[in-house]
């Protein structure tokens, strides 16, 4: 992987902010957006355990997801198709480490809450009913409209991020 994608790949990870998962039940496919956070080639989210997409996710093996670039050009779309699984997290370090990683790329969380959304395990448990997931990626596909040929690539998302 050149050095140009791997800069726009990890800027489009640190900088994008949703993450639409897409999960389906008996024919029936649905998507969610979710703010995440990247950690350790894993992509971190909250959510409410009785939600369509993670009660839908439960009964799959795979499930998929994709971040993009937002932009008015068609050359300039840049993105991730993803395909993997997700897990609740309970790991108490873990938590924390993803807990203080969310609220720095949302800001806006701490100054609307205070310091209680780190101190507190259990804060977005009890205020918005929601638990810490994962999505484990086993297939990443980046897309890149701006080249010419070959604008869709398996990658390893450990070579760029």
């Amino acid at each position: 992987m050149d050095n140009e994608i791997k800069t726009k790949a990890k800027r489009l990870i640190r900088d994008t902010r949703v993450m639409t998962l897409a999960v389906s039940d008996k024919d029936i496919p649905w998507s969610s957006p979710v703010y995440f956070v990247f950690h350790n080639q894993m992509f971190y989210f909250f959510s409410n355990e009785n939600s369509r997409h993670i009660q839908w996710a439960i009964n799959q093996q795979v499930v998929s997801a994709s971040i993009f670039h937002d932009s008015d050009k068609i050359d300039q779309i840049f993105g991730f198709q993803m395909s993997g699984r997700l897990e609740q997290v309970s790991q108490k370090v873990l938590h924390l480490t993803i807990v203080k990683a969310y609220v720095s790329k949302f800001n806006f969380l701490k100054k609307t809450f205070g310091p209680q959304i780190i101190d507190n395990r259990h804060f977005f448990l009890e205020k918005f009913k929601s638990k810490l997931y994962c999505f484990l990626p086993n297939k990443i596909f980046l897309s890149d409209n701006s080249k010419t040929s070959g604008k869709r690539s398996e990658i390893d998302i450990k070579q760029c991020c």
